[in-house]
């Protein structure tokens, strides 16, 4: 009976160290693969999105033969999923802050006027990174001051000052199916006589 309880023992103890070491190696299979598993599947979205692009319109002319709602249902299906549908081919109405430079390639999507101070929004495939690089410098080489507010991976607040003059700066990255786009808020926060 002794001999029975040690080797039922050992047994137990040899089992625990069975599971334990399949327990790290499987974590450690699973850390090392998941980068590479997230990479394979988003560049199969981003395929399976170019693919979908291809095929709607033949899909949407063959809807319109037979129901002109079924046929817009398609149409808005791509722009849905796709964040490059959102941005606007041309600049809102509006105008640019003066004296504000532009970040290349970035569309305005919205202009409005509170108590005479502006703000304007703008959108673009673009790095939240170099967008925010780009102000950085040229802001500092228009000689204003910058103070970061707040910042994280998906987006950053700054002010800019000079002479009296304040503006505020609000960088939000945005992501799908592997496209990066950036939107930008510029806002008057104080500008001599006004």
């Amino acid at each position: 009976m002794h001999k029975l309880i040690v080797i039922g023992g050992i047994g137990l103890v040899l089992a625990v160290i069975l599971a334990v070491w399949a327990f790290v190696a499987g974590v450690g299979l699973i850390s090392e693969k998941l980068p590479h598993w997230i990479s394979g599947a988003e560049k199969a979205g981003t395929a399976a999105l170019g693919k979908a692009r291809e095929a709607l319109p033949l899909i949407e002319g063959k809807a319109g033969e037979f129901s002109p709602e079924i046929a817009g249902a398609f149409a808005g299906a791509l722009k849905s999923v796709s964040p490059v549908e959102k941005i606007p081919a041309a600049d809102v109405g509006g105008e640019d802050i003066a004296g504000v430079p532009r970040f290349p390639g970035m569309v305005r999507v919205s202009f409005k006027v509170l108590d005479g101070m502006r703000t304007v929004g703008y959108k673009g495939r673009a790095e939240l990174a170099a967008a925010v690089d780009f102000y950085g410098r040229e802001m500092s080489a228009l000689g204003f001051k910058k103070a970061v507010k707040s910042a994280s991976a998906g987006g950053e607040v700054h002010e800019y000052s000079k002479a009296g003059r304040m503006l505020g700066f609000s960088f939000k990255r945005t992501a799908s199916v592997g496209v990066v786009t950036t939107e930008i808020i510029i806002s008057e926060l104080w500008t001599p006589g006004k």
